[in-house]
């Protein structure tokens, strides 16, 4: 299952479950204070065998991997094969007050209250000796819970201070229909474009990420084009996000279609005029190499273009 309304990040590790059914979540922390962001990013391409199905911090929840795979959460197989894995940024020395400040709570709970209802799990936590008994027990246990149960781990985590009543508790209200945080489209798309690509941004061809700020140091000495991709990239995910949204309002697909050609016409523009650009300042740099154009002159000409391509 890829729950619908949140990010989907598709991470790497993901294993075949052996009779397709999940009977628990198993909650753990990432022992860093790293965003969600950064972590599903991280999944993408981390080759150490480990996984989540969803990452959480003080605003977001994003999914890695499909619920109906096993992730390499546990450490044992009764924990892989059974449990859904929930990883929530933090470490285990964080105070009861840090977690309730700072894991989005609401949107979490809705999340696993999705879970609960596909996997008839209960919202409750199991007891060690109730998981020894049986590993198919349907409700929710920790890192150090399935260390205790079954072994295979040296984790401890969520910590001591962690606040199942709190989560408990929101996921039962959440069952209830009490709380209805999952984000719309429009939430969605507000909320990511406003990032402005903050954390990273995606290859167009949906290879590994890379931080923005990277993008801009291995093009130091061509900024002009490193600017260009983070802009062309904002524009292409923007013009998605408008046709989800013109989905929900009822635009008929027809018309729908034609604005993402539209759309695309305007880029193909786009990058022709930015490679006829490209070519006028090669060949300024060459005019200035050999003198036939003075220096000032040459930096005049530039600026102009880029100028221009900034319009």
């Amino acid at each position: 299952m890829i729950v619908s309304g949140i990010r989907h990040v598709a991470g790497r590790n993901d294993y075949a479950d052996r009779d397709g059914r999940k009977y628990a979540v198993a909650i753990h922390n990432t022992s860093n204070d790293a965003t969600a962001e950064q972590e599903a990013s991280y999944a993408t391409r981390r080759t150490d065998g480990v996984s989540a199905h969803f990452y959480v911090d003080a605003d977001s929840v994003i999914q890695s991997i499909d619920t109906k795979y096993r992730t390499g959460h546990a450490g044992s197989n009764e924990g892989n094969d059974n449990a859904v894995s929930v990883e929530i940024t933090g470490t285990n020395g964080k105070s009861r007050q840090w977690w309730l400040d700072n894991v989005a709570w609401d949107r979490l709970a809705a999340v696993l209250a999705i879970v609960c209802k596909t996997y008839d799990i209960e919202p409750r936590r199991a007891s060690v000796a109730e998981m020894k008994r049986n590993p198919k027990v349907r409700a929710f246990y920790g890192h150090n819970d399935m260390r205790l149960a079954w072994g295979g781990t040296t984790h401890t985590d969520p910590g001591t201070n962690f606040p199942w009543d709190h989560l408990l508790a929101k996921v039962q209200r959440a069952l209830a229909g009490e709380d209805d945080d999952m984000p719309s489209a429009a939430e969605i798309a507000t909320e990511t474009l406003g990032r402005r690509y903050r954390d990273y941004v995606s290859a167009a061809d949906g290879s590994v990420t890379r931080p923005v700020s990277q993008i801009l140091l291995d093009a130091r000495t061509d900024s002009h084009r490193a600017v260009a991709r983070v802009e062309g990239l904002e524009r292409r995910v923007e013009a998605g996000f408008r046709a989800v949204l013109d989905a929900q309002a009822g635009v008929d697909t027809d018309t729908i279609l034609a604005r993402i050609d539209e759309h695309a016409q305007a880029e193909r523009e786009r990058d022709e005029a930015g490679a006829a650009r490209d070519a006028e300042l090669l060949a300024l740099v060459q005019a200035g190499q050999d003198g036939s154009v003075e220096a000032a002159e040459v930096v005049r000409r530039m600026g102009e273009l880029l100028t221009a391509q900034q319009r």
